[in-house]
């Protein structure tokens, strides 16, 4: 069989290289990229350019100045911020301003995620930054504390080694987010160095009252400043979060655009240009769809679950190819994860189901776990393969005659968007 073969990129902090998908020649095939998806990467003087001009708030050179200890608190290894090639720019500023390695330190922002390993946090940030800094987890169970309540009643309590800093500095990535609309700013906060009891009582109990009050609509993707990004504002202005430094990512993890500054404001900002960025229109005439969890690797299924299957699928539904490639394994993730059906009882979501216009999904993973399996708890199950030839073989079973094939190439960083909606929210 004669064949063609598109490439998608795979294992963010792994090696970052191209997996090889081979497909029937004689197939119909479409490739949708994001518009960024291959823009240049910025300088180092682009770098240093964006931190000195700030977006809110004068330079962080000085809003360091007297200060006694700053906490620089990035996302984690779920997130494909490149950290290690941001900090030292941000520590260039802070030693302008008369600090030193001795005054500073770095928070993980783990939310509900895993403590990472000495060996997570080398790939993530760096060896030099453990040789530098003291690098601590975030812990959700302990060592928080109460700094107030927002107007939609969320008791916020924050990490106390961020409270023991007079600088708290977040570094992050303005992505697509399934409910938040776009992930960076103050998200770095909330969910990032908050207590399990803040975090409950925004993603489960505000967000499905949310849900109940008609709000779900303007809980996803693309949709910015919607009421749960509004909780978690008002929990960074609690916190007294000083700056954001938010990169805007190619399809390579390449810092394309660089915002800083206010939490608010800077984000902004950062808004618009990752609309430019990610928003991908979606293809409205497919049998397959191939999506691909590059950026977040160890979350991949939320490339499964993007709000793009009910565009223009036929009647019988489409089958779907969900990759997902993470040797470190599935997220464990402390409230949405799966811990054994003895705790399906205790969560937010006990059924899942398929979007309608799914018929058949294929979970296709090299570093298999069944047990991920159970996030998506839905009929018909999707079926776990480990080699993209028994991918083929399904597919080709499945379409004898031929198919046409949509692939998506990282469905966690691009979002999907009918053109004309996407014009419609950048120009709100």
């Amino acid at each position: 069989m004669e064949t063609q073969t598109v490439r998608v990129p795979q294992l963010a902090f792994f090696g970052d290289t191209d997996l090889e998908l081979k497909l029937p020649a004689s197939w119909q095939v479409e490739v949708r990229k994001m518009p960024g998806a291959d823009l240049p990467p910025l300088s180092d003087e682009g770098i240093r350019e964006a931190l000195r001009h700030p977006v809110g708030t004068p330079p962080l050179r000085e809003l360091a100045r007297g200060k006694r200890e700053a906490v620089l608190i990035v996302d984690d290894i779920a997130r494909p911020t490149p950290v290690e090639r941001l900090w030292p720019f941000v520590v260039e500023e802070l030693q302008a301003a008369g600090l030193r390695d001795k005054h500073i330190r770095i928070i993980i922002a783990l939310g509900t995620h895993a403590a990472h390993s000495r060996e997570d946090i080398r790939r993530k940030i760096g060896e030099e930054a453990l040789r530098r800094f003291p690098i601590y987890n975030h812990n959700c169970y302990q060592h928080c504390s109460y700094v107030g309540t927002t107007a939609q009643g969320t008791p916020v309590e924050v990490n106390d080694e961020v409270l023991a800093c007079d600088l708290r500095i977040g570094i992050g990535s303005v992505l697509p987010h399934p409910s938040m609309g776009f992930g960076g700013g103050p998200k770095i906060i909330l969910p990032g160095v908050v207590s399990i009891a803040t975090i409950r009582a925004h993603h489960t109990t505000l967000g499905q009252r949310l849900v109940q009050e008609g709000h779900g609509p303007s809980m996803r993707a693309g949709v910015a400043e919607g009421p749960l990004w509004q909780d978690i504002a008002a929990a960074a202005e609690l916190a007294g979060l000083d700056f954001i430094v938010n990169s805007i990512l190619n399809m390579r993890r390449g810092v394309v655009g660089l915002v800083a500054g206010h939490y608010k404001e800077a984000w902004r900002q950062g808004v618009r240009m990752a609309r430019r960025v990610y928003a991908t229109e979606p293809a409205t005439d497919a049998d397959i769809v191939i999506t691909n969890g590059y950026g977040k690797g160890n979350e991949a299924m939320i490339s499964a679950f993007a709000p793009y299957l009910d565009y223009g699928a036929p009647p019988e539904g489409r089958d779907v190819v969900a990759i997902s490639m993470a040797p470190q394994g599935v997220v464990v993730h402390y409230l949405m994860g799966d811990f054994g059906p003895a705790t399906w009882y205790d969560r937010p979501v006990r059924v899942r189901q398929l979007p309608s216009g799914i018929r058949r999904m294929i979970l296709f993973n090299p570093y298999p776990e069944k047990s991920s399996l159970a996030f998506f708890r839905a009929e018909p199950a999707p079926i776990l393969v480990t080699t993209w030839e028994e991918v083929l073989d399904r597919l080709l079973a499945w379409h004898p005659d031929g198919a046409r094939v949509v692939v998506y190439p990282d469905l966690t960083m691009q979002y999907l968007a009918p053109k004309e909606e996407d014009q419609a929210m950048a120009a709100s």
